[in-house]
């Protein structure tokens, strides 16, 4: 059963797409480009990764989904991409994607080759275990994590990769797996489990009414954070005055004045009334022009 769904990423992409249009500044367009990319590749390879979940487990009377939610706990936060709830367990699942080739090394970091460069990247295994940790000490103030004859409840971790990523490793290490495959991988795990693990499992099960107090606890803990891109890139709207003249001070930067230009390429001259404008002196640093009448 799904509990809660990807928030919407929407109103982030709609500003940076609006921050795009309205910045000059050609270096603060590429920062706004960056950032829009990452918030829309990250939005749509997250929602692959729950589709693929919810299309397992959406029916499911025994197994509880949260998707996308942020925790906080004292002085720690965990943004969490997905987490399995079951009598069995607790599974914190942290959703990755590139656009590179990926190698999973020795250490569980992650090195990404793309076409001219390789970066490394941090071990997302150990960020997914910081994330159970904030979610058991959160439980245990809330005594849930504990069932009647004192057993605690099993929380653990899985790196999801998205079904499109490239990764060189076959096998994928233990931990790791891709959102297609993991429920398959899920269910040979239980499988293989020794008489003694089963045993500790058993003994270590939560009526699932439990099970479902603790998913809507968690999820009445959700801290979703507000980006303020507007603060971040601060947009000078340049009002045009038609009385601006050569020599006067450049209304974009305050710094330079406007000289009296003439234009040099003739792809479009047919769009203006004459070859001549007014731009700032201190240009390519500042681009800011004005046509002349």
């Amino acid at each position: 059963m799904i509990l809660k769904e990807i928030d919407s990423k929407d109103k982030e992409i709609n500003t940076l797409t609006r921050l795009l249009k309205e910045s000059t500044n050609d270096n603060q367009k590429a920062l706004i480009k960056k950032d829009l990319d990452r918030v829309k590749n990250g939005y749509e390879k997250e929602k692959e990764n729950a589709y693929l979940l919810n299309f397992e487990y959406k029916n499911s009377k025994n197994i509880y989904v949260i998707h996308d939610i942020r925790l906080e706990y004292k002085d720690r936060t965990a943004q969490i991409d997905h987490i399995l709830l079951t009598r069995l367990g607790i599974e914190v699942l942290e959703s990755k994607s590139f656009n590179g080739e990926v190698t999973i090394k020795s250490d569980n970091s992650i090195e990404v080759q793309y076409k001219t460069r390789k970066i490394a990247q941090q071990n997302p295994l150990e960020q997914s275990k910081r994330h159970e940790l904030v979610i058991k000490d959160i439980l245990n103030d809330e005594c849930l994590l504990t069932n009647k004859i004192g057993q605690e409840l099993d929380i653990s971790s899985k790196v999801l990769f998205n079904p499109k990523t490239i990764i060189t490793n076959d096998p994928l290490p233990s931990d790791f797996v891709r959102a297609d495959s993991y429920v398959k991988e899920r269910n040979k795990e239980i499988d293989n489990m020794s008489i003694i693990n089963v045993y500790k499992s058993a003994m270590g099960l939560q009526k699932i009414n439990s099970i479902k107090k603790i998913a809507d606890f968690l999820i009445s803990q959700h801290k979703p954070i507000n980006f303020e891109y507007e603060k971040k890139y601060r947009i000078k709207k340049i009002k045009e005055v038609k009385e601006l003249k050569e020599d006067d001070t450049c209304p974009r930067c305050n710094d330079g004045i406007l000289v009296l230009r003439k234009r040099k390429n003739k792809k479009f001259e047919d769009k203006f009334e004459n070859d001549t404008f007014l731009g700032c002196s201190r240009f390519p640093k500042c681009r800011y022009s004005i046509a002349q009448d």
